[in-house]
């Protein structure tokens, strides 16, 4: 039961909408453009605002669709863990050979269903912080994102809390964690060849 739910949540995260957007409104394709994430952020800097809000919207509606559906899956305190497979189906769609971007929208979407507004607000204002001091945002969101569920447990949230936000966290923290790696490698192989 519990996999028909997470294959399920993982279809919905997999829909590539800074992909799609990117061929309407461009024609191109966004992984050959800018810093080649599958994401918001470079939708906008190569495309424009419009197809980003598109994406935006795009990917915090699937993570509010998971964890709509999550929510009333009859799998009990394992369905707080579902929303992370959407998160997954983002980071990783099988539709774009596992190439795809770095899940905060899709986490913000389904913060809108099984969080309520200040744990949400508090962990983005998290996030705001460390970018406001680190300047990068993949390292903002590895720190926000080890931070926060930890945060959590410290002031004592409750377990459905702090499942939702270890296992959607986790699945951010691992494609931060590639993205990071890759980009040394690029700035590794860059090097070399100066």
């Amino acid at each position: 039961m519990v996999a028909k739910y997470a294959l399920l949540c993982y279809l919905l995260g997999s829909i590539p909408f800074a992909y799609v957007t990117t061929r309407l409104f461009h024609g191109g394709d966004i992984r050959t453009l800018g810093s080649r994430n599958v994401g918001t952020t470079n939708v906008v800097k190569q495309v424009g605002w419009l197809a980003g809000l598109l994406t935006l919207l795009g990917d915090m509606g699937k993570g509010w669709a998971a964890a709509a559906i999550s929510s009333v899956a009859p799998v009990g305190q394992l369905r707080f863990a579902l929303p992370a497979f959407a998160i997954v189906g983002h980071n990783w769609p099988i539709w774009l050979r596992f190439r795809g971007g770095g899940g905060l929208a899709t986490f913000v979407g389904s913060c809108l269903v099984l969080s309520d507004l200040k744990s949400a607000l508090f962990g983005m204002a998290i996030w705001g912080l460390c970018y406001l001091v680190i300047r990068d945002h993949d390292i903002s969101a590895l720190t926000a994102c080890i931070g926060v569920p930890l945060l959590f447990a410290f002031i004592g949230e409750s377990l459905q809390t702090l499942l939702f936000y270890a296992s959607s966290c986790l699945m951010i923290v691992l494609r931060r964690l590639q993205s990071i790696a890759a980009k040394g490698l690029l700035e590794q192989n860059s090097g070399v060849r100066a």
